[in-house]
C-alpha cells in the first residue's frame, strides 16, 4: 500500500522546517510517518525523490496561481504585481519551499533535482517574459531593455527578498534549537 503524497508532503514539509533540509531523508521521513523505511524504498529510491515531489508540489501550485489569473484578463502591470504577492504568501504560507528552492547545496543533488529546477525557472521566466511582452505592447512597460533582462533584474530582486525571508527563518529555528539544549 502506497503512502498518500500529501502525508508525505506534509511530513517532509515538517522536518525541513524543524531541522533543515540536510535530514530529509527516507529513514527520518518514515520515522515521522510511522512507517518502516522499506515501506517508503517503494516509493522513492533516493532521498532527493522526496525533494522532487516538494518540488513538483511547488511547480503544481506557482502553475495554478498562474493559470488562475489567465483566466482573467488584467493590466499586465497588476497582474505582475499580484501574481509576485501570491507567490510571496506562498512562501511565507509554505516556507520550506524557500528552503529547497534556495538551497546552495541544489547543484550537488542528483540530475532528477536540477533537471525540476531548471523546469520551473524555465517556467517562470517565461510567464513573466509573456506578461512583460504583453505590458510592451500596451506600452503599460515602456523600457527599451529587453524583456529577457528585466525578468532576470526580477528574479533576481525577489530571490533577495525571499532570501531575506529564508534568512530569518533559519534564525527562527536556530533559536528554537538553542531552547531546546537550554531546557
Amino acid at each position: 500500500m502506497e503512502i498518500k503524497k500529501s502525508a508525505i508532503i506534509e511530513k517532509a514539509a515538517k522536518i525541513i522546517t524543524s531541522s533543515g533540509i540536510e535530514y530529509l531523508s527516507i529513514p527520518n521521513l518514515a520515522q515521522d510517518l510511522g512507517v518502516d523505511k522499506r515501506k517508503l524504498k517503494n516509493q522513492f529510491t533516493h532521498d532527493d525523490d522526496i525533494l522532487v515531489l516538494l518540488l513538483l508540489s511547488f511547480e503544481s501550485e506557482f502553475k495554478k496561481i498562474t493559470d488562475d489569473f489567465s483566466t482573467q484578463e488584467l493590466d499586465p502591470e497588476l497582474e505582475l504585481k499580484l501574481v509576485f504577492k501570491q507567490i510571496y504568501a506562498l512562501f511565507m504560507k509554505k516556507p520550506y519551499y524557500l528552503s529547497i528552492i534556495f538551497d546552495k547545496n541544489l547543484i550537488k543533488r542528483e540530475n532528477n533535482v536540477k533537471l525540476a529546477i531548471i523546469r520551473i525557472k524555465n517556467s517562470v521566466s517565461k510567464y513573466l517574459s509573456t506578461l512583460i511582452n504583453a505590458g510592451k505592447i500596451q506600452h503599460t512597460f515602456q523600457s527599451k531593455v529587453p524583456t529577457r533582462l528585466i525578468v532576470g533584474k526580477l528574479l533576481a530582486d525577489f530571490r533577495l527578498l525571499m532570501k531575506d525571508e529564508q534568512r530569518v527563518n533559519e534564525m527562527i529555528l536556530e533559536l528554537k534549537t538553542i531552547k531546546t539544549f537550554k531546557d
